[in-house]
């Protein structure tokens, strides 16, 4: 079960970050084309010390260079074009938030919480005790500590495009950041399985490597 959530529109400051966002990205795109610049002065630079070093003939190296220049303009190009595809995918999207000007929010108000070592680069995890004997679970690399994070109040902002996709996650922090009550060791922490970000189950901190059980039975 996935903890419960509310709508609400875009506050100025998300307005504003989707905003710079936009702008960040019309702005890559627009320098994309130039990306192509460096590539065949470099290319032009190494035909010229080429013709200066070496005895070949200079229509034989110059065709060299013509053919090798070419394929890899080619190739950079290739790339380049994928990037501005994605870019542009990018940017339709957050374009559809600003519209949209909605953001689904994740309330967390929490009496203690605990912290689970991290597993190689998976991210920060957490497990927060609320309301109601239940615990709710945050885990990824967007969630690694910070200034008043983790905390026993803050919310989970979710952006969304007008397709009900969430384009963008802020922390929305209003307590003071918290000490953890229990730490789960990284080898304990393999044997178990861990729920999904925002996932509810019924249980208390002290219960948690029993609640989860071994995913290696």
């Amino acid at each position: 079960m996935l903890l419960e959530s509310s709508l609400r529109p875009l506050s100025p400051a998300e307005q504003r970050l989707l905003g710079a966002k936009v702008r960040d990205i019309e702005s890559r795109i627009g320098r994309g084309p130039r990306a192509l610049i460096p590539g065949a002065v470099l290319i032009a630079i190494l035909w010229i010390v080429t013709l200066v070093v070496s005895d070949t003939s200079w229509p034989i190296i110059t065709a060299f260079w013509v053919f090798a220049g070419s394929g890899i303009l080619l190739w950079v190009r290739h790339d380049l074009k994928k990037d501005i595809r994605q870019l542009h995918d990018m940017l339709n999207a957050y374009q559809s938030a600003r519209r949209r000007n909605e953001a689904e929010i994740f309330n967390v108000e929490a009496t203690s919480y605990a912290d689970f070592e991290e597993v190689e680069d998976e991210g920060a995890c957490y497990a927060f005790q609320i309301e109601g004997d239940r615990l709710v679970f945050i885990a990824g690399q967007e969630f690694y500590p910070q200034a008043r994070f983790p905390s026993h109040d803050f919310s989970l902002v979710y952006v969304l495009t007008e397709r009900g996709e969430a384009i963008d996650m802020v922390i929305e922090k209003r307590g003071a950041r918290a000490t953890a009550e229990l730490t789960v060791p990284a080898a304990t922490k393999l044997k178990l399985d861990i729920p999904e970000t925002l996932e509810v189950i019924d249980g208390k901190l002290g219960q948690i490597e029993d609640l989860l059980g071994s995913a290696n039975g």
